[in-house]
């Protein structure tokens, strides 16, 4: 599942659980900004007062249609009509009922974790799981099967909020298997996540290290933000700089010396 627009905000802001959460929400159908297979949904927290801190917990994300019953692009389109749009997984329910008024679903939500996915979780590590934060995995997808994926592959550092990070960016077994086999197979979670960011593939590993070069991650990343690659090299030893070492290709770019 594709996440173009998803603001983590879930991390630390509720103590307790076996509670639901409530408020607004709204759903429309994303085609102007997203694949016209997804629905875009907007949460914000019943909870929103000047004490409560919750008032900036707005969730903004897009999901594919599949995974909601009760509603559809068809019903969207009818003016005034009233629906349970419904979003069921492994880490809890979420529920938006509400009416129809310019294409969109508007109403309250409520949102009931499962305890039986907090449990697991909590069996492999990870205890402090608030329903704020189980309502980002029902959104982003994360279910036991893909964690414990994730730790069989090897991935360390692994946190709650570093598992919304890697599934958020599609840090998938694929993109954790090349990259080991390129040569990079200390697979902390923060660093993957920061990798996938800019953009760093197994591809441009290949390309660095055809090139002379033996990236870090932190090099890999930076080539990645700056733009350096096979042109830009080759630029620079036509100009006879044939002794650059990364680190001196990485100041050029953040200077603008090759302009």
């Amino acid at each position: 599942m594709k996440i173009t627009a998803f603001t983590v905000l879930l991390l630390g802001c509720s103590t307790g659980f076996a509670q639901t959460l409530t408020g607004l929400c709204m759903l429309s159908d994303a085609h102007r900004a997203n694949p016209a297979d997804r629905v875009q949904l907007v949460l914000a927290p019943a909870d929103c007062s000047e004490d409560s801190g919750h008032c900036t917990d707005v969730n903004n994300a897009s999901a594919e249609w599949g995974r909601w019953t009760g509603i559809s692009e068809e019903t969207l389109a009818k003016e005034g009509v009233a629906l349970t749009a419904r979003m069921n997984a492994e880490a809890g329910d979420l529920v938006c009922n509400g009416s129809v008024h310019d294409g969109v679903l508007s109403g309250r939500y409520q949102f009931t974790p499962n305890e039986g996915f907090r449990k697991d979780m909590a069996s492999m590590g990870f205890d402090e799981i608030t329903p704020r934060k189980q309502l980002g995995f029902l959104m982003l997808d994360v279910t036991t099967a893909w964690v414990k994926e994730m730790k069989g592959l090897g991935v360390t550092d692994l946190s709650t909020g570093k598992l919304m990070g890697l599934k958020a960016l599609h840090v998938d077994p694929e993109y954790i298997r090349a990259m080991s086999v390129a040569g990079y197979p200390e697979l902390r979670a923060g660093k993957l996540t920061e990798m996938k960011a800019v953009g760093v593939t197994p591809e441009k590993v290949q390309e660095a290290k055809s090139l002379g070069f033996a990236p870090t991650e932190e090099e890999l990343i930076q080539m990645s933000v700056f733009h350096i690659d096979r042109p830009f090299v080759e630029k620079m030893r036509a100009r006879g700089l044939n002794d650059l070492t990364l680190e001196k290709l990485i100041k050029i770019k953040i200077f603008k010396v090759d302009e």
